[in-house]
């Protein structure tokens, strides 16, 4: 969410001249001062604004408002910021009137000058002279003209197409062990000795260790250890990992075992890549798994991802496979690009 914050400068010896007593002035002279205002907050960051004249071509015919970052609470991190400068009625008779707004900008705490055309220390927009003396002229009181400066901080969003934003949007409802004790073929003689049992049976083409995880996952309501670590290493045991959340979401979806079933998505989308994407979609049209084929999708046509997705191995098997997936894909891809455009 965006936060604000403002401080106020006063202009003296404002001179206007005024048809009649009473009456608003034909037009106003302003002063070659400059102003500076006490340095305030906004956003938790400490900013400090200044209004001055510029000599244009030997012609003072403009003035300058500038924003100046002073100092942050994250050190030397970049931070999102505009500014806009408004006069302002003190008997606020007339309402505030907009001068001009500033463009967001990325400002660094003691970096001058925007020398790579992105990041600022401070930044400013000129401002014709004749046209600020016209706009103000109805707000000068006693020779005076009271501006406010108002700064709006933009925290940086997250990425909504990384792989833990997918997670988040996959909801894993409340645990409910009475009600969700899968289907009949779980019970009789293994619902007896549940872990005994699956040492020594194996379902079709499941394996042990997974019969064991699905069972003490309904009979114990602890989640696979699986499904609970980040995937985020490169190394053999994360690759393993996943090998397990597709064994368990398998059989998760063999028996009905929906909560199950959706962990085992979420967890999955947390380790979605350019490698394996293609590969999880198909895995994920095959299991009926919407949630994470939406992912899949979403992943491979956001971010500039699809060119790298079509070079891969998974993707080209895909095709060949699944052309249905590869379409909507690629009208997805099309919606995006037209989107953007």
């Amino acid at each position: 969410m965006e936060v604000k914050g403002s401080s106020t400068l006063e202009m003296h010896g404002v001179l206007a001249q005024y048809p009649a007593i009473g009456g608003e002035p034909l037009y106003v002279t302003f002063p070659l001062v400059m102003l500076q205002s006490t340095i305030f907050v906004a956003g938790g960051y400490y900013w400090s604004v200044r209004l001055y004249h510029t000599d244009s071509r030997g012609v003072i015919d403009c003035f300058s408002v500038s924003l100046q970052l002073m100092s942050s609470r994250g050190g030397g991190a970049a931070v999102r910021a505009s500014h806009e400068l408004s006069v302002l009625d003190p008997s606020t008779t007339l309402p505030p009137r907009s001068l001009s707004t500033a463009p967001r900008r990325y400002f660094v705490p003691g970096r001058g000058g925007g020398g790579d055309g992105r990041l600022f220390s401070s930044a400013g927009v000129d401002l014709d002279r004749a046209y600020l003396e016209d706009q103000c002229r109805a707000y000068v009181r006693h020779g005076r003209l009271l501006f406010q400066c108002t700064v709006t901080v933009f925290p940086e969003e997250p990425d909504r197409t990384a792989p833990g934003a997918f997670a988040a949007r996959i909801e894993v409802p409340p645990s409910d062990m009475l009600g969700r004790l899968g289907k009949a073929e779980l019970y009789g003689e293994m619902r007896e000795n549940a872990y005994g049992a699956a040492q020594a049976i194996v379902i079709d083409d499941m394996r042990a260790d997974t019969f064991r995880a699905l069972l003490r996952y309904i009979y114990t309501d602890s989640s696979p250890a699986a499904i609970t670590s980040n995937g985020d290493n490169d190394d053999d045991d994360s690759e393993d990992d996943s090998i397990r959340v597709w064994e368990l979401l398998t059989a998760a979806d063999r028996y009905d075992v929906q909560r199950l079933k959706l962990m085992c998505e979420r967890a999955l989308c947390k380790r979605l890549d350019v490698e394996n994407v293609a590969d999880t979609l198909a895995q994920a049209d095959q299991h009926h798994c919407d949630k994470l084929k939406d992912a899949c999708i979403e992943f491979m046509t956001t971010s500039q991802r699809m060119g790298r997705v079509a070079a891969t191995q998974g993707y080209m098997q895909l095709k060949s496979s699944h052309p249905h997936l590869v379409f909507e894909v690629l009208e997805k891809s099309s919606n995006f690009q037209k989107h953007v455009e």
